[in-house]
């Protein structure tokens, strides 16, 4: 088997660019305060139609206990946006409630230029409002998920009030990338294994999420017009309590100099290889399995629920679809493996041309 490469990580600059507006592109370890693309110069500068076109920010975010799975995203992609909530029983096996929502992003969404102290993420609409929230100091994320049960499709409203803790947590993992093709600088900000609190209703059932795990994804970035990707994420604990979380990616952030790929475990942070995906396309609900290039990590993913989102017009094509379930399997690092068992998370299977 492969030795542990050493995945030693820089701390997060002070900026995206250079005073000279070159992209500081690379892998690092912390927060960083602003996703400042306006400072790109000469070559990776944007031109005004890639700043409506190209320009996508989204903000999403997870977290779980060993009842239940809740999530929430809102995106800005310059010409539109859109919003979805979901909300998964792990004990009964079934989903609890899954919303969507479509609109301009003027008029209903709000993705801020800071992934962590400062974020401010918001979707509203008639019947249902969404937001996550971090003051200057605080050191937890706020989270407010309210649509009315009119809007669920059921007779059951979804409303989720809830925190995820930094302090105390292990770091945030930032990476800024060159973008292929017509693309050209993506910075994405990824946190996991932070502890949970709050409520969640959901399909007429109550529950308390303190004791959770869960965490994050901040990405901002002018992207190619074709953009695909398969991506794993997972928030939980091990056997003894230790909160954990994992970022899988294959096909996005995948130059040389960047890597998105991590695990979480207590206070720390590991960066991890390339990862690789393998899974029945025509049958998502079939398990799937996550492994990386030197053999550190060997996950099996059962799905219990798909999310999913499919749009075909004449300039737009989205499919994209996330399961949710449940990871087991081993991760080894820093020197230790570490046994996974029904660990909560998604992956997900998105092609794009946006």
């Amino acid at each position: 088997m492969t030795p542990e490469r050493d995945m030693t990580l820089a701390s997060a600059p002070a900026s995206v660019s250079t005073a000279e507006g070159e992209p500081r592109f690379g892998t690092y370890v912390g927060e960083l305060r602003e996703v400042d693309l306006g400072r790109l110069q000469g070559r990776w500068a944007p031109s005004v139609a890639s700043k409506l076109f190209k320009r996508k920010r989204w903000n999403y975010l997870f977290a779980a206990t060993q009842e239940v799975a809740a999530l929430f995203a809102v995106a800005d992609l310059g010409y539109s946006a859109n919003a979805f909530a979901v909300a998964v029983d792990l004990k009964e096996k079934r989903p609890l409630c899954d919303v969507s929502f479509l609109g301009l992003p003027v008029a209903l969404a709000t993705v801020g230029d800071r992934p962590g102290a400062g974020l401010a993420v918001a979707f509203r609409t008639l019947g249902g409002r969404m937001s996550a929230r971090r003051g200057e100091d605080d050191e937890r994320y706020q989270v407010e998920v309210d649509v009315r049960r009119g809007r669920t499709g059921s007779r059951h409203p979804f409303r989720w009030k809830g925190e995820l803790q930094v302090a105390g947590g292990p770091p945030a993992l930032t990476v800024i990338a060159p973008v292929k093709d017509d693309g050209r600088v993506n910075v994405t900000q990824k946190r996991g294994g932070l502890l949970a609190l709050g409520s969640l209703e959901a399909g007429g059932k109550h529950f308390r999420l303190d004791g959770g795990v869960g965490g994050l994804d901040y990405t901002h970035g002018y992207l190619a017009r074709h953009t695909a990707w398969r991506w794993a994420y997972g928030a939980g604990r091990l056997e003894d309590g230790t909160p954990v979380g994992l970022n899988f990616v294959e096909g996005f952030n995948e130059d040389p100099r960047s890597n998105e790929n991590a695990f979480w475990v207590g206070d720390k942070l590991y960066s991890m290889a390339r990862a690789r995906f393998a899974y029945d396309r025509k049958d998502l609900l079939e398990p799937w399995r996550v492994t990386t290039e030197d053999g550190a990590v060997d996950l099996r993913f059962k799905p219990i629920y798909i999310h999913r989102e499919e749009i075909s017009l004449r300039w737009v094509v989205s499919r994209f679809a996330q399961p949710v379930g449940l990871f087991e399997g081993t991760v080894r690092a820093g020197g230790r493996t570490y046994t996974l068992s029904s660990l909560p998370g998604v992956t997900e299977d998105q092609d794009m041309l946006w």
